[in-house]
């Protein structure tokens, strides 16, 4: 049936657009994982009032659906295109304030997601016309929406994304949006307009398709200007940008920075402090960052008989090889070198040999990936690695006199998660802060004469490690300052895989670099007790049973926007304990949010299959299901806790994507139950699919905003899931005041 068809277009385009404009947007965020929930928020927000005021929507509704399409199929690479232009007014190398993600992400995805929207309200409403009754009309554009959006993700996941470029996939599907939409124009009776416009974008589409490497470089040449983009490509494990300024060439990883070369002041400090410190360091593991010149320099050690290197992505070497210097590769060539192209933290999970030094050359936990490097866990896993007398060292921004509050406290929740797991622990101060640490007392020296001696010893000729720049940096009043910030008395809070504390810092950070006086805001937010929202959500769900009086179908209506709430936390939550077991999340986000919109289509067809003659009855227990299924996560995710189970990659690329598949079901099913009993409540299918519809999609940008920004880094995973099974549970009570519906009362 061509109208089925329609709607799987519809699921096809929305999934494919959300995927490419979060990977797109990641990387003009500087690849933060707090600005999925931004962006997710925004998508929601944006489809859900387009829903909304499909409503108003007078006329023939497929004229209106066949109009959304061609819409989107203009939108969808022109938002793409603006998205990378937008890069140039963010600034090279700055990570943008929460302002910026903000409006921007708002802004740029208005002409994509408002037609997604009102494509869903107005196929209802024609498909009711041509089924020529009410009974199942949601389900069925519902079903064909998530059938859809399972293809999407299927296609994009095991075709699209290995061989084309995002920019082509987009031109390629408003190519085929603009084929269908010319197909539904004979459905249509007069409307020439609309034929005209559609023969009119596929002729500019045909042309675009043809022409589409002139204008990946061209957008990509905007993208980074005034700077000369050199390399620009994306592999499984995030986008590599290699771009020249005068004779400097920097990387940036999914848009945030990686490293420049030649800058011969950060590859020595990256490496020498922690060397010095050893008395004779064999045996070297480098986490990260070799080509920037940090394996150069650990090799001029003359000691050193051994340096296990480790990068994650092979693509990064090979272009580097190709792309930078003679000499900043050179060393890849040592004996004494060996590359393992892994995740750093499933390398030293596994590893067995121990080092005399370890250096975690990475930037700052900005993102889920990076903070897995900064967790109380990872620290425990490198002094598993570690000889008695070792040393592990990393940097992280600083201010090299005056620390801030936001900073300070950033700071100190590092230094006390690595007091710890570690005997010794000292720290220079710097724009850039050097931690270093030992599991035995008498290691590690503040005494800058020992690591000039040492320096001396060796016969190190470096230019910016050396005596009388030593003497300046560790002077002891600028330790001693440094100390005294470190140690305050107030209790700090401790970074671990299951309570991202870094990431609130990093918001912070992040979000008021240009608005201070949010900083003092967002600082008070880090006394938030579980307590605290638990009480917030019994007043709400009190508010909401005071007007039911008013408001007869509130409960059915609160129950869809608690659902969407939840379904996207849970979205966001998953993702987010993917990364910290497995280690990136970027091309297997393409399969996670397939898993979800599969569990979406199986619910659909569930639904479907089934006689349900009181709904409201399977809504009450649907609701209550997601309850007890946000605590069984909580269980589950505690027993892959287990070293023995965690390692095993097979288990935890099967547990995540059913979770979510998991999920999509019972989001699925408490929708079209939902509608059901909204639609016997006398409701027209037109007024519920908006109002309902519009409704799971506020509820869940809201959800996707507070979770990634809010519950998350402050109150940790495992709360998180306990608010919102809270949140369901008192949702699914509040159904049983409903005594309109047949079965109720």
């Amino acid at each position: 049936m061509p109208f089925l068809t329609a709607f799987i277009l519809i699921g096809i385009a929305a999934t494919l657009g959300q995927v490419m404009f979060l990977r797109e947007l990641v990387v003009l965020f500087c690849g933060n994982e707090l600005t999925i929930g931004i962006v997710l928020a925004s998508w929601l927000l944006w489809t859900g009032l387009g829903g909304l005021m499909a409503k108003r929507i007078r006329g023939n509704a497929l004229v209106y659906f066949s109009l959304s399409i061609s819409i989107l199929a203009i939108s969808l690479p022109s938002c793409i295109f603006l998205s990378r232009v937008a890069k140039a007014y963010l600034h090279i190398g700055e990570i943008p304030s929460l302002i910026k993600t903000v409006s921007l992400s708002f802004l740029l995805l208005i002409p994509y997601c408002v037609p997604i929207g009102a494509a869903f309200t107005t196929g209802c409403s024609f498909f009711k016309d041509f089924l020529k009754k009410e009974k199942k009309v949601i389900t069925y554009v519902y079903l064909g929406e998530a059938i859809g959006a399972s293809l999407g993700g299927l296609l994009f996941y095991l075709f699209l994304l290995p061989r084309l470029q995002c920019l082509q996939v987009a031109l390629l599907l408003s190519l085929l949006m603009i084929c269908f939409t010319m197909f539904l124009t004979n459905y249509i009776k007069g409307c020439l307009s609309l034929r005209l416009l559609n023969m009119f974008l596929l002729f500019i589409f045909l042309i675009a398709n043809l022409g589409w490497k002139r204008l990946e470089l061209k957008s990509r040449g905007l993208e980074w200007r005034p700077y000369d983009v050199i390399a620009s490509k994306d592999t499984i494990y995030g986008h590599l940008t290699f771009i020249r300024h005068l004779d400097q060439i920097s990387l940036y990883e999914s848009g945030l920075f990686g490293f420049s070369y030649p800058n011969v002041a950060v590859a020595e400090h990256s490496v020498h402090f922690a060397l010095l410190e050893h008395r004779s360091p064999r045996s070297v593991l480098l986490i990260g960052g070799g080509l920037s010149g940090s394996l150069n320099e650990i090799l001029k050690h003359p000691s050193i008989k051994r340096v296990d290197y480790v990068e994650l992505d092979p693509e990064l070497i090979r272009l580097g090889i190709k792309l930078l210097p003679k000499e900043a590769v050179l060393a890849l060539n040592d004996q004494r070198v060996r590359v393992f192209y892994m995740d750093g933290r499933l390398f030293v999970k596994e590893k067995r040999y121990k080092y005399d030094v370890i250096i975690l050359n990475m930037a700052d936990p900005l993102t889920a990936q990076l903070n897995r490097f900064y967790t109380r866990e990872f620290f425990g896993e490198i002094r598993e690695i570690l000889n008695k007398d070792g040393v592990f060292c990393f940097g992280v921004s600083s201010s090299a006199n005056i620390v801030g509050l936001a900073q300070t406290a950033f700071l100190r929740t590092i230094y006390f998660t690595l007091k710890g797991v570690f005997s010794d622990v000292i720290a220079f101060p710097d724009s850039t802060a050097y931690f270093l640490s030992s599991p035995s007392k008498g290691v590690l020296s503040e005494d800058v004469e020992i690591l000039i001696k040492r320096l001396r010893e060796r016969g190190l000729n470096l230019r910016y490690v050396r005596d009388y720049y030593l003497r300046f940096d560790l002077s002891p009043l600028r330790i001693a300052y440094f100390k005294s910030i470190l140690k305050q008395r107030d209790h700090p809070m401790i970074n671990t895989d299951l309570r991202p504390t870094c990431y609130f810092y990093s918001m912070v950070l992040w979000g008021t670099t240009h608005f201070p006086k949010i900083r003092e805001g967002l600082l008070k937010l880090k006394d938030l007790k579980l307590w605290h929202l638990l009480v917030f959500i019994i007043l709400i769900t009190l508010f909401v049973y005071l007007l039911k009086r008013y408001f007869k179908d509130l409960p059915i209506v609160n129950a869809v926007g608690v659902t969407g709430f939840t379904e996207i936390s849970l979205e966001i939550l998953i993702l987010i304990c993917f990364q910290v077991f497995y280690g990136y999340v970027y091309h297997q986000l393409v399969i996670l949010i397939t898993a979800f919109m599969l569990g979406l289509a199986l619910g659909g067809l569930i639904v479907q299959g089934l006689s349900i003659k009181r709904p409201i009855i399977w809504l009450i227990c649907l609701q209550a299901a997601i309850s007890i299924f946000c605590l069984l996560i909580i269980a589950t995710i505690f027993l892959l806790y287990n070293k023995a189970i965690a390692q095993h990659k097979f288990i935890t690329h099967i547990y995540f994507p059913m979770l979510l598949v998991i999920a999509g079901i019972l989001g699925g099913m408490q929708f079209l139950c939902a509608s059901e009993s909204y639609v016997t409540l006398g409701k027209g299918v037109k007024e519920t699919a908006a109002i309902l519809y519009g409704t799971d999609l506020i509820g869940s940008a809201m959800g996707a905003f507070l979770t990634g920004l809010i519950l998350l880094p402050i109150l940790g995973i495992p709360s998180t899931l306990l608010v919102l099974a809270f949140f369901n549970l008192l949702a699914s009570l509040l159904l049983f005041s409903i005594d309109q519906i047949p079965g109720m009362g």
